[in-house]
């Protein structure tokens, strides 16, 4: 079984203070992998989350590039914004 589900939350979207977060979870075969963005103000972090069918943990946590929060402000997709960060998992 397939399972995605995803959040995402915006508060205040004036220059003073912006606040996003964003996840998605998936479950497969009893693994889950999450995926989170989170963006205060001027700074973020995207961050991976693996979790075993045996409960074995690993994260994997990266600041976010100036472009990519531009990027995500305006709504836009953002290409392999998670593959640095899988890339550490394994």
């Amino acid at each position: 079984m397939y399972l995605t589900n995803n959040m995402t939350y915006m508060y205040n979207t004036n220059t003073i203070m912006y606040e996003y977060y964003s996840e998605q979870l998936q479950y497969k075969n009893g693994k889950m992998k999450s995926r989170r963005v989170t963006i205060k103000g001027a700074r973020g972090t995207k961050e991976v989350i693996e979790k075993s069918a045996r409960g074995k943990i690993k994260k994997s946590r990266k600041t976010l590039k100036k472009r990519e929060i531009a990027c995500i402000k305006r709504c836009q997709f953002v290409p392999g914004l998670f593959k640095d960060c899988e890339a550490c998992l394994h």
